[in-house]
């Protein structure tokens, strides 16, 4: 994917909007998402958009109704990822108590039995931090020393293997 480079008025643009309008977009995806981090990244992703889709942004005859709209579809697709990925991953809370006092090692051969060496990977540790941890991505990333879009990549190859989509 080619980055087009924005002009300086598009610049000037884009600050405007961020400085303008980021406190208030933070306030509504927090409402929604109940969590700080996940929220600030929602927003800064919301100006991302923004930036890659300058044209539409820029030209829009309403900007902020814009922001909040495409603010609003980030929350959307956070929860149906995060939700997605729940499916697929065993939650600890599963476990009875008589299987974990059973042996130290009990939960992660049962990890391993189900998932197999998949289970083994970075790409799964990575997974299971924003799954069970509740950790953003951006925190995954800067633990595995990763970009943000680098790790999300990572987990959307690896919930497709688990998944078994093509």
């Amino acid at each position: 994917m080619v980055e087009k480079q924005l002009s300086m008025e598009q610049v000037a643009f884009v600050e405007s909007y961020y400085e303008a309008w980021y406190r208030k977009l933070f306030l509504y995806a927090r409402s929604s998402l109940q969590d700080q981090s996940l929220s600030e990244e929602a927003v800064q992703e919301t100006f991302r958009i923004a930036c890659a889709s300058i044209d539409r942004f820029y030209g829009s005859p309403n900007p902020v109704g814009w922001l909040i709209r495409t603010l609003s579809n980030v929350i959307r697709n956070i929860r149906k990822n995060r939700f997605t990925m729940s499916k697929y991953i065993i939650e600890l809370s599963e476990f009875d108590i008589e299987n974990i006092a059973a042996g130290p090692d009990f939960t992660a051969m049962d990890i391993e039995t189900r998932f197999g060496d998949i289970a083994l990977s970075d790409d799964f540790a990575m997974l299971k931090r924003v799954v069970l941890d509740k950790c953003t991505i951006k925190e995954v990333s800067t633990e595995y020393g990763l970009s943000v879009e680098a790790c999300k990549k990572r987990i959307q190859r690896l919930k497709k293997k688990i998944i078994g989509d093509p």
